[in-house]
């Protein structure tokens, strides 16, 4: 029996009480958004001298695109992370993406009573497109890798 197969039967018959999800860029993917670090995605295309920020913050993300969306970067000077979110917000409004079979699916377990938490480093607002419809589902958590391993 598939591994799938065993988990989904475990599910249904009752076994599991709460699910936790964990997710990242490769449940947006198959919606059209490239991750970050793929070619053509946000770090590869960044333009540091289009967005508000000071000369030496320009200068760091010129060096690491990465720090855009960096959380001293963010206590600094939020406008850098809302331009570069701003397109995903967006996207997501006009409906250029939809909710993947993986969303679905994290709704599903929310509808059924069995979502615990959904813990996400997305910023695309996909998971919005569920959660948005129904008043009953807490919004998720946007986690980067120091808020879960410091607890802040």
């Amino acid at each position: 029996m598939a591994l799938v197969t065993k988990v989904a039967e475990w599910i249904t018959t009752g076994h599991v009480k709460q699910i936790a999800f964990l997710t990242g860029a490769g449940i947006s993917v198959a919606a059209g958004i490239p991750d970050f670090r793929s070619p053509g995605g946000m770090y590869q295309t960044l333009q540091p001298d289009l967005i508000t920020a000071t000369a030496e913050q320009r200068s760091i993300m010129e060096l690491n695109p990465t720090a855009v969306v960096s959380r001293d970067m963010f206590f600094a000077n939020q406008f850098p992370y809302l331009e570069v979110r701003r397109p995903f917000i967006l996207g997501t409004q006009e409906q250029n993406w939809r909710a993947t079979i993986g969303h679905r699916f994290i709704e599903l377990c929310h509808n059924h009573g069995l979502l615990k938490v959904l813990l996400t480093q997305n910023i695309d607002g996909l998971d919005f497109q569920y959660c948005a419809c129904n008043r009953n589902c807490r919004p998720p958590y946007h986690v980067t890798r120091s808020s879960v391993f410091t607890g802040q």
